[in-house]
């Protein structure tokens, strides 16, 4: 393959990876681009601690099983003393542990590929996920991980919602892309055990990972949380998670919904799409919508956010302050089919009142 140049500018990585060949082939990879140079390369968390005070790269590609100091310690550090874009390398089998690393601060994942000539001859996935969280400063990964530490006001939390049995008169519905598995963790460990609403999320995600995901997060919410297998019927008080490869849509039959499963076309761009899901939503349940557009990349939400204020819902878009890649939210806003525009750490308390409110 010829070298190409990406019309961004240099950006400096570290890589991190107790494998001397892969750390090699990472290397001769990403040096094909012009605008990329490896300016260290660490066999464990220890010395990528160094490298990081020596060196200060822009992007670290971080392996997460390593002797000395893992992955896991190693951002705990980064993210307090030098707060850095890292993207997580590791085998698909790690899914529980990719998304320990995407609540700890990295910024997103990249499936370590089984062979080496896959890599090789087809970078453009790595690049590109390279090339985006280049483009997160350090200041909003600061100020985001502060105030993930910050949980709702327990007196926020602590306010009953309503106890009338609603049904599914009215669903939350949730899409993210890059960065969002750490703050769907944020909301949704934060929602009581009485949510009188069913939550469905489409997260942009390859299949397999988002069963480990859905898993991950069932431990640590109140509510229950599950991968969606297609035709389970909705019911306030539990969470739903897109399968990856597929679309979340829905079905009325009889007095009861239904979740339903469309495989992913080849010209779709996202699957599972937030667009698809948000306009099924809204076909469904009209106003009864409330739906939140978190950080990502790309445009997949407009059009879903549109149909919901279409149909008399309420919208909220992640602000620029806390969202790790502002694409998403950004293209929604500046469409004009945003209700609201609210930093992470005020949405739980924004979906308490919403659920407290009396449906029209």
């Amino acid at each position: 393959m010829e070298r190409k140049s990406l019309s961004r500018p240099e950006v400096n990585l570290l890589i991190v990876d107790d494998s001397p060949l892969f750390r090699q082939l990472v290397n001769v990879v990403v040096q094909r681009f012009k605008n990329l140079s490896v300016i260290g390369l660490a066999e464990n968390g220890e010395k990528a601690m160094k490298s990081v005070v020596e060196n200060k790269p822009d992007v670290i590609l971080l392996d997460l099983e390593m002797p000395h100091i893992d992955g896991f310690t190693f951002l705990r550090w980064l993210m307090v003393y030098y707060p850095t874009p890292v993207l997580v390398i590791s085998a698909r089998s790690d899914g529980y542990s990719v998304f320990r690393a995407l609540e700890l601060g990295a910024c997103d994942f990249y499936e370590k590929p089984s062979g080496n000539a896959s890599l090789l001859d087809d970078p453009m996935e790595l690049i590109t996920k390279i090339e985006t969280i280049s483009s997160i400063s350090r200041e909003s990964l600061s100020k985001k991980y502060a105030k993930m530490a910050k949980i709702q006001s327990k007196d926020e939390l602590s306010k009953p919602l309503s106890k009338k049995k609603e049904g599914v008169s009215r669903i939350l519905a949730i899409g993210a892309s890059t960065g969002g598995p750490p703050a769907l963790v944020e909301i949704i460990s934060n929602l009581p055990k009485t949510f009188p609403m069913p939550v469905v999320v489409s997260q942009h995600m390859p299949a397999g990972f988002t069963k480990s995901f859905s898993e991950r997060l069932n431990k640590l919410s109140h509510l229950p949380v599950s991968e969606v297998d297609g035709g389970e019927p909705l019911e306030p008080g539990r969470v739903y998670i897109a399968p990856g490869g597929h679309h979340l849509i829905f079905e009325k039959r009889g007095s009861r919904i239904y979740t339903c499963l469309k495989k992913k076309g080849d010209g779709d761009r996202y699957a599972p799409s937030v667009d698809l899901m948000m306009s099924s939503a809204s076909d469904i349940f009209g106003r009864g919508v409330l739906g939140l557009l978190l950080t990502g990349m790309g445009d997949d939400g407009k059009v879903g956010l549109s149909k919901v204020k279409e149909k008399g819902g309420m919208t909220i878009a992640e602000s620029e302050e806390t969202a790790v890649v502002f694409g998403m939210p950004r293209e929604a806003i500046e469409a004009g089919v945003v209700d609201r525009i609210l930093p992470l750490h005020k949405m739980v308390a924004e979906i308490n009142r919403y659920g407290r409110s009396v449906p029209k």
